[in-house]
Parts: C-alpha cells; structure tokens; sequence
C-alpha cells in the first residue's frame, strides 16, 4: 500500500495571501491620504478661496 502525498495547493495560497496582503496596503494607504486631506481642511466643503465678482458695464 503506497502513501500519496497532495502538496499542491501550497503555492496557490501564498500567492493568493500576497495578493490579498497588497490589496489591504492600498486601501490602507488610499485611505490615509483621504483622512490627512479631510483633516487638513478643517472638514468637508467650505466657502471657496476666492470669489469672482462681474459688473456689466
């Protein structure tokens, strides 16, 4: 009686831990950009920084 051993599935799983791993660094660095933009405008939209005045003439 022969013993067979199934290790094929290894690599499969390191790849798709790597994959996924990349994946939340991303997101996680996305996010943090969009979180240091909010706070460093004081929250949400504000009035704009300039405004445009025309006179008809």
């Amino acid at each position: 009686m022969a013993v067979e051993v199934d290790n094929s599935g290894g690599g499969g799983n390191v790849l798709l831990g790597f994959l996924l791993g990349a994946v939340l660094l991303a997101v996680a660095v996305v996010g943090f950009f969009m979180w240091d933009n909010y706070k460093s405008h004081g929250g949400g939209g504000g009035s704009p920084a300039a405004t445009v005045t025309i006179k008809k003439t």
